[in-house]
């Protein structure tokens, strides 16, 4: 059995496209955890087992695989490099104790391992950086590790060199303990004879590490600067301190489609990244205490679900044992209800498949099956014990659309379907607007709705469409007016009669509705008066030009008369709703928009750029503010209306860098020939249908 300081979990992050999932592939295979590597290209991966994953050839979900090297169980968590599934990346942080930032040889820091890069910060993790696809032409690795040290604060440090790029990518030089190891046809690493032509490179990138670390540690940078040579091994260990503490990144070298360079890999995650004992977890004790969390096999159970998914098995919970050892016969209770739960199967995953374990110690990764109460970021810990642990915190929503099933009979089942889609991925969510009625579902970008739909569809037979969600408009008055409308009915037998005449003007905006009987005498009898009101209600719910409710208006009921016979309740409610249309109509409407306050943060750059886009969008600037890390926050009001397709544009726009948050901030008058076109838009609607 694996005990804590044997194992290594590590998040796989970075950007879309630059071999993550293969390089998890090349490192179980070459680890012998695997029979044969899976590719993504041929939908054979074991991390991108999804069919929507498999469609696009882009991994969507996190997916968890160990395998054995060197005496440690490394735990693998391939995360989506792609922006729209950073939900996923968070929750790979939150089981990881350290990440590996997967990079290509391209000579740039790509946009994608910057995001990933600020998410391990956040995360608190350390980190080890795999430059790969260096069998690509045009690889260039040093100027890679020059872009990596320029974009993060110098921290990475390079503790192999490639033998040869491109074609002729044939070894490395482990730096660390000074030899040359060549590629066989399998791509495994054995040593062989040290280039002399790489002499003086090697030299000059052997001094730069060993200076790098002896500068984490006071008594050797004394033994150094006194001219003594550093040992291996006190190099060895001075990396691996420093890398737990975050002030060295290492830096390998791959190439993972051909496995080269993967032994490299599962060598450098063993020896510097740190094992869960290394790592100081806090939470809260029943009494509100701050507490550390020993990581103990022995200790009081404590584990944290990091994923959740739905699949024949039902609901399936991925979790980290913090402290403790999951047994299964183990009764945990979910601290935030404090609810006993039972499981079916306790395993540990490998891809899609589950493993059958007796036991989970801590630090380790496991699933269980069938837990009825239990959701991502929820703590199970033993009964006597409860802690309760630090919320796994989702990325801001980017993107809203309505959604609309196709077909009437499953709108009752939209909801459930959602409500389960949210439970599998923390990004996504869904409400009802309480002000349109619309459902509207909010997650990272476009592509996140239109996979969240077509999960909806395969897994729950839903079928559904998205849309722009609707406007809340308002209609209001500038001017007065006075109608009368007389409602006349007979139709054999009883008839209807109802008439009333009414006076409406304008209210301060956010005024909204007042309603005055200034009726003397008894030109309506007291008892249909309400009914009037009841109608005026009516249409300013309804609204009398665009179908949205009227706001801001002052209503006088001033004259009417009635019938002693067909005098009824019906024909007043009509004949107010009647005068209240035509009265608002007559009095000048306009019609009136949210407006939103913006704050959209962009690297300095771009701040032209996305002042002229928000322009662009009848947006007013408020005003631009350096952020001091080379980023700047625009301030500006924006019509609601404008911002739908706002967040594909600020992605475009900044490659991604781009972050906005949007709350409401009052309503204003629409321009008279945008208002024209919501109000065509609702006439069409609602025009009766041809004979």
């Amino acid at each position: 059995m694996s005990t804590p300081d044997r194992i290594r979990s590590v998040a796989v992050v970075g950007h879309s496209h630059d071999g993550k999932t293969t390089l998890c592939e090349a490192l179980l295979h070459t680890a012998g955890a695997t029979q044969r590597m899976g590719t993504t290209d041929q939908g054979t991966s074991l991390f991108d087992h999804e069919p929507e994953e498999q469609r696009r050839s882009i991994s969507i979900t996190a997916a968890v695989a160990h395998c054995d090297w060197d005496g440690s169980r490394v735990n693998l968590i391939d995360a989506p490099g792609f922006q729209d599934f950073a939900g996923e990346v968070v929750q790979a942080l939150a089981a990881a104790d350290a990440a590996v930032l997967v990079v290509a040889a391209n000579g740039t820091v790509p946009v994608g391992a910057e995001l990933a890069w600020e998410m391990i910060r956040e995360a608190g993790l350390p980190a080890l950086i795999v430059v790969n696809k260096m069998d690509k032409e045009n690889a260039a690795y040093e100027a890679t590790v020059d872009a990596l040290r320029e974009a993060f604060w110098r921290k990475p440090i390079a503790v192999a060199v490639p033998i040869g790029v491109a074609e002729s990518f044939s070894g490395y030089v482990d730096l660390v303990d000074d030899v040359a190891r060549a590629f066989d046809d399998r791509g495994r690493a054995a040593e062989t004879a040290f280039p002399d032509q790489m002499r003086p490179d090697v030299e000059r990138a052997h001094s730069a590490l060993v200076d790098a670390a002896a500068e984490t540690d006071d008594a050797l940078l004394e033994k150094y600067l006194e001219g003594t040579e550093l040992t291996d091994e006190e190099v060895r260990a001075a990396l691996h301190i420093a890398t737990a503490k975050g002030t060295l990144i290492p830096v390998v070298c791959a190439a993972a489609a051909t496995e080269q360079g993967a032994s490299l890999v599962l060598d450098a995650i063993v020896r510097f990244l740190p094992s869960p004992r290394e790592r100081v977890r806090y939470g809260t004790d029943a009494k509100g205490n701050d507490v550390e969390i020993e990581c103990d096999p022995a200790g009081k159970l404590c584990a944290r679900v990091f994923k959740t998914t739905v699949d024949t098995f039902g609901r399936v919970s991925f979790f980290k044992v913090l402290r403790g050892t999951f047994t299964g016969d183990s009764h945990p209770v979910t601290v935030r209800l404090g609810q006993e739960e039972r499981f079916a199967q306790l395993g540990q995953p490998m891809g899609k498949t589950i493993v059958t374990v007796p036991h989970v110690i801590a630090g380790d990764i496991g699933v269980v099956t069938k837990l009825t109460h239990t959701q991502t970021g929820d703590s199970l810990c033993a009964k006597d014990a409860p802690i309760t642990l630090p919320p796994i915190t989702p990325p801001a929503a980017m993107y809203t659309a309505a959604i609309v099933a196709k077909s009437k009979g499953d709108e009752d089942k939209i909801m459930s379907a959602l409500a389960r889609l949210a439970e599998e991925d923390i990004g996504f969510s869904s409400a009802r607007d309480p002000v349109t009625n619309e459902v509207l579902v909010h997650g990272l970008g476009d592509v996140h709705l239109d996979v969240a739909l077509e999960r909806m569809k395969r897994k729950y037979g839903v079928d559904a469409v998205l849309h722009p969600p609707r406007i809340p408009y308002r209609e209001t008055i500038t001017g007065t007016a006075r109608v009368a409308h007389k409602y006349k009915k007979q139709s054999g037998g009883a008839g209807l009669y109802g008439d009333a005449t009414i006076e409406v003007e304008p209210l301060p905006r956010g005024g909204g509705y007042e309603w005055q009987d200034k009726i003397f005498g008894g030109a309506i009898p007291q008892q249909f008066r309400p009914s009037v009101e009841k109608g005026v209600r009516q249409t300013i719910e309804q609204g009398a030009i665009s179908g949205n409710p009227v706001v801001d208006v002052k209503v006088r009921l001033v004259d009417g008369s009635t019938h002693s016979v067909d005098g009824k309740d019906i024909a007043f409610q009509i004949a107010g709703s009647m005068a209240m249309r035509e009265a608002v109509q007559k009095a000048n409407p306009v019609l009136l928009e949210p407006v939103m306050d913006v704050r959209v943060t962009v690297p300095e750059r771009n701040t032209g750029d996305v002042m002229g886009l928000l322009n662009s969008k009848r947006g007013r600037v408020g005003g631009m503010n350096p952020l001091g890390d080379g980023r700047a926050e625009v301030t500006a009001q924006i019509p609601q209306a404008e911002m739908y397709t706002f967040p594909i544009e600020l992605r475009a726009m900044t490659q991604g860098r781009g972050r906005y948050t949007m709350s409401f901030s009052h309503y204003e008058e629409v321009p008279a020939q945008i208002a024209q076109k919501v109000i065509d838009a609702h006439a069409k609607e609602h025009a009766p249908a041809a004979v």
